[in-house]
């Protein structure tokens, strides 16, 4: 059996929709934040810094960052962000953060989607296996609530 690690989350969905229309939910930013739950000052694009504000219960309200870093039209979108909920006295634009990367490609019937986020070796150790738990059943909610979305407004 493999070691468990805590450096990286990894996540699949299979999208019945061509890869056009998952690339569209995933980087219009209006569409983004309504599957994602979020409120946003969007666009994306390379180098923008977009503040976001949750609209999802349980953590209604809670503000966050991401720097978008690549987009390769239907097939990589990646960013940084601080993990985990903003904690009293931690500036979140000083703290180690990860890169989450969405891949888009062709499978039978639709769009495989594999969703990264890299980089908790770089977390302290103080918040790694806590930010690392909550996004891990986030991402799980998120691709779930990308599939739904996207089922639902072809």
């Amino acid at each position: 059996m493999a070691p468990t690690t805590l450096d990286r989350i990894k996540k699949q969905v299979h999208i019945r929709a061509p890869r056009a229309r998952v690339w569209r939910a995933i980087t219009n930013i209006e569409e983004f934040s309504r599957w994602f739950g979020v409120e946003a000052d969007g666009p994306f694009a390379p180098g923008q810094h977009i503040s976001m504000v949750s609209t999802n219960e349980g953590c209604k309200g809670a503000q966050f960052y991401v720097d978008v870093q690549e987009i390769e039209p239907e097939r990589l979108f990646s960013w940084r962000w601080y993990p985990g909920l903003m904690e009293p006295g931690i500036d979140p634009l000083k703290e180690h953060n990860t890169l989450v990367t969405f891949t888009l490609e062709d499978a039978e019937g639709g769009t495989l989607v594999t969703v990264t986020e890299s980089g908790f070796d770089h977390v302290t150790l103080k918040r790694r296996a806590k930010v690392y738990e909550e996004n891990e059943a986030g991402w799980a909610y998120q691709m779930a609530s990308l599939e739904r979305y996207v089922g639902a407004n072809p």
